[in-house]
């Protein structure tokens, strides 16, 4: 029975969706206070029911499916994609008894299938056989590429500080003085995440104003839904990895809950957004020289920066 409670409530489906719909709602209120707009205000309390209606209105709409589409791909992505995302949140430790799978190999097993999420969407590109959504691919295969080297080498900082990758020893072990020596990594690992997820500055896949809109462009109704759920249970793996590596996840000052791993997520949202608000879409060049230029050589300056701190701060051997 635990197992089950587990699988689809929390941390599992049930919990993903009430995240997608209060996160989703959250993006847009905080957008709103950062532009000096009003946002979600008439469908419940602050507009909090908006987003069911959005949902439902969405998910009523009409599924179509153009003609020369690969069929098995553009049918099959729409549900690998959240099911990748849902996935991952076996791993993280969410609560100091929670940790649906606990392995040695946790934080590699997190880059990795945080790591394919990318690759999907460019099967999703390229099985609709349209050329726009064939170029939103390409590019972000382009930039899953540029961006997975900075963003493996810094989630394995911890790893490499700790002396393990299990995380829940990772998240046991850190102290203030860890934390400060993370983050230097924590920060190369954010904005990694932020192309590796193509968010703002680098949403250039989806670009509507280049590319109509990118992958997105054939899929309606259930499938962009599903889609989408997929972003934003990948928005919830990853606030939560990125909490777990470099800031003690659920560790809090005076007591240790989800409500304290929660907290910090939210934080990281709100940076998020605040970067989103703050920032314009860079060009796919400009993406390439930052991730190869200033990205990957800072990653190793992190690792050689890490290795000093275990010898000579932490104490390692």
């Amino acid at each position: 029975m635990e197992l089950l409670f587990n699988i689809y409530v929390f941390p599992g489906t049930l919990f993903v969706l009430v995240w997608t719909v209060f996160v989703f709602w959250f993006f847009r209120k905080f957008m709103a206070y950062l532009h000096k707009r009003i946002g979600p205000h008439y469908n419940g309390p602050a507009g909090s029911l908006q987003t069911l209606y959005d949902l439902s209105k969405l998910l009523s709409k009409e599924s179509i499916t153009p003609h020369n589409v690969n069929p098995y791909l553009f049918s099959a992505i729409p549900i690998l994609a959240p099911t990748i995302a849902i996935l991952t949140v076996v791993l993280i430790p969410w609560t100091p008894e929670l940790t649906i799978v606990d392995t040695s190999y946790g934080v590699l097993a997190l880059v990795v299938l945080i790591g394919i999420e990318p690759f999907l969407l460019f099967l999703t590109g390229f099985g609709s056989n349209n050329k726009y959504s064939f170029l939103g691919g390409i590019r972000i295969l382009t930039q899953m590429i540029s961006m997975e080297t900075s963003f493996f080498l810094s989630a394995l900082s911890p790893a490499l500080l700790f002396g393990t990758m299990n995380l829940i020893e990772i998240t046991e072990a850190n102290t203030w003085l860890t934390t400060l020596i993370l983050l230097p990594g924590a920060i190369l690992f954010f904005i990694s995440i932020l192309g590796v997820l193509e968010q703002p500055p680098f949403n250039i896949p989806d670009a509507e104003q280049e590319i109509v809109y990118g992958f997105y462009t054939e899929y309606s109704g259930t499938n962009y839904f599903l889609l989408k759920l997929a972003e934003f249970g990948e928005f919830l793996v990853v606030f939560a990895a990125t909490i777990t590596l470099f800031f003690g996840g659920y560790r809090g000052l005076f007591f240790d809950s989800f409500l304290c791993l929660f907290v910090k997520m939210l934080i990281m949202a709100m940076l998020m957004l605040a970067i989103r608000a703050s920032t314009p879409r860079i060009r796919l060049n400009q993406m390439l020289a930052f991730a190869w230029s200033y990205l990957v050589p800072l990653s190793f300056l992190n690792m050689v920066w890490i290795v000093i701190a275990r010898l000579y701060i932490v104490g390692g051997g």
